[in-house]
């Protein structure tokens, strides 16, 4: 986080006074008490004051922000200037925050911000720690500790993905015990219509027609696949689903130049398996896609290694 965004965060956190929830009756004069020294450190950030901003902290006072770096608090005050007039400036909320009292001269305060800067594409979340105590009868800060989450949206994490868009082809596919024909498969990925979801169609056509009396079918396999940002677990989580009533589920992370997925999935016989799923892109139109089986009702399947290709004429709806 930039010093300037530190100072927003700060910002914010003299707003919080006015959402928190006193730890007993009490200590409830002692909280307006800090929510006017809150006030006051927003006023005198808002108009750029800094001797104001540095009276309201310790003289040991620190912030550690979300990259880990230390620097005093009054120390922000050399970054606080008046704002040029038509200036915009960053906008924040303040939810799910705590105020409880360690001793009666010593309060700790927990949140979540979140911040939207001027001209960015989504807000910085974040969650803050801050101590307040009190000093020859005033309160001030003592420290202010910051953690920036992800993006609620998942925007940019899904962007790293825009590489799977188009139709795409297996040309090379080891799955089988080498004496079984391989089958035809055929892959087809776009967004949604708002970009929050890549939608993954696959084909799966058998390589042969099936013997008589055989009850395989001939009818290619359809598999539909949909990836997208979780809020819940804050990951790139996607579901799949068989024509076959075969479904699963997995969660993305990325590892160097590949991208994992590790999979659980119910096959239309109820058997459970898992398996992590391995997606190397080589930068152009090409991709190996490695599935090593870590589970599979008690039966130890082999890895499956197959390579993709991307046809001419990339779609990116």
């Amino acid at each position: 986080m930039s010093r300037g965004l530190c100072l927003t965060f700060v910002l914010a956190l003299a707003s919080v006074a006015a959402h928190a929830r006193p730890a007993t009756a009490q200590s409830s004069d002692d909280e307006k008490a800090i929510r006017a020294a809150g006030a006051a450190y927003q006023e005198a950030l808002a108009r750029g004051d800094g001797k104001a901003l540095a009276a309201l902290w310790t003289a040991d006072g620190d912030i550690v922000d979300d990259r880990g770096q230390t620097m005093r608090g009054r120390d922000t005050a050399a970054l606080a200037t008046p704002p040029a007039p038509g200036t915009p400036q960053p906008d924040f909320q303040v939810h799910d925050t705590t105020l409880r009292f360690l001793t009666p001269d010593c309060a700790v305060e927990d949140g979540m911000i979140d911040v939207v800067v001027p001209n960015a594409a989504t807000p910085h979340l974040g969650h803050y720690s801050a101590i307040w105590v009190r000093q020859g009868g005033e309160w001030k800060l003592a420290g202010l500790r910051e953690a920036r989450l992800p993006a609620a949206g998942g925007a940019a994490q899904l962007a790293d993905l825009e590489w799977m868009v188009g139709d795409w082809s297996v040309v090379d596919n080891s799955a089988g015990n080498g004496k079984t024909p391989r089958p035809s498969i055929e892959v087809s990925v776009r967004w949604n219509a708002s970009r929050t979801f890549l939608l993954r169609d696959m084909k799966i056509t058998p390589a042969a027609a099936p013997a008589a009396g055989s009850a395989e079918s001939a009818v290619p396999m359809q598999v539909t696949q949909r990836i997208g940002w979780d809020p819940l677990t804050r990951q790139i989580r996607s579901w799949v689903f068989s024509a076959d009533g075969g479904h699963g589920e997995a969660f993305w992370s990325r590892d160097g130049g590949s991208w994992l997925a590790r999979t659980t999935a119910v096959l239309p016989d109820g058997t459970q398996t898992a398996s992590l799923n391995v997606y190397t892109f080589d930068g152009k139109d090409r991709c190996t896609w490695q599935s090593f089986h870590t589970h599979a009702g008690g039966e130890r399947l082999p890895p499956v290694n197959m390579t993709m290709i991307r046809k001419p004429g990339r779609p990116t709806k």
